[in-house]
């Protein structure tokens, strides 16, 4: 069964900013934020690496704040990790 949509109603997509880097199966999300939760784009990638066996690095500034239910996910998700990076 399809689900019906109105035509402003669509489904929602995620896709990491890079894939497969150096040959090993990696998908790569840059985040530029202060503060981080777990958002739907980070959950839906998450278990999509899991499914695939795909390395999901979340690159993130020095300074930014993790939530804890993301400190939580990550510690769940053996393919998902945080990196910490410099802005310089």
């Amino acid at each position: 069964m399809k689900p019906q949509y109105c035509k402003w109603q669509t489904q929602r997509r995620c896709a990491p900013d890079q894939k497969n880097i150096m040959g090993r199966y990696h998908w790569i999300l840059v985040k530029g934020c202060s503060r981080l939760r777990l958002t739907y784009q980070i959950r839906y990638l998450g278990e999509a690496a899991e499914k695939e066996k795909a390395h999901f690095l979340i690159t993130i500034p020095k300074g930014c704040r993790v939530s804890p239910e993301l400190r939580q996910f990550v510690k769940e998700h053996q393919y998902t990790t945080l990196k910490r990076t410099d802005r310089g």
